[in-house]
């Protein structure tokens, strides 16, 4: 448990303002015909986990949205690992940050034990007319933990 949540400091830390996209509704996909840019922004900072090989493994990754949405937010997950048990939040309700990041959805998963190797998957959010992504790195190593050296 204090794994979990020591993960989740270091992902809000390590995911704020400044290292994020700062300019909120840009980034997105486009529009469908006769409707607006999306006024909220899903970071498209690249949100990592390194894991050890061999074994199960809970994690989770953080949707962090800023702006203003008036229709509730879905969050989905695509490219995880076959055999991954996940569930997705309930959708995020109507409301603002202002061009603050704040962490608004938790996808907890179960990892199936992976080979070495890195797993690519994304994170998307939608609000029925746009949907923005988010990518997601699975490191499978030796340890647990994501060392620069």
């Amino acid at each position: 448990m204090a794994l979990a949540v020591a993960t989740g400091l270091a992902l809000t830390l390590a995911i704020s303002p400044s290292t994020a996209s700062a300019a909120v509704g840009t980034g997105a996909a486009a529009p469908a015909a006769g409707t607006s840019q999306a006024t909220w922004h899903l970071s498209d900072y690249e949100q990592r986990v390194c894991l050890p090989a061999g074994q199960s493994n809970f994690t989770y990754f953080i949707a962090f949205v800023a702006g203003s949405w008036s229709s509730p937010l879905h969050v989905d997950m695509h490219g995880l690992p076959e055999g991954t048990d996940w569930g997705l939040p309930h959708p995020i309700a109507p409301g603002s940050n202002g061009d603050r990041y704040v962490g608004m959805a938790w996808v907890a998963m179960t990892l199936p034990p992976l080979d070495f190797g890195e797993y690519r998957a994304e994170m998307t959010l939608t609000d029925g007319v746009v949907t923005q992504s988010m990518p997601v790195l699975i490191t499978i190593q030796e340890q647990w933990g994501c060392s620069p050296w």
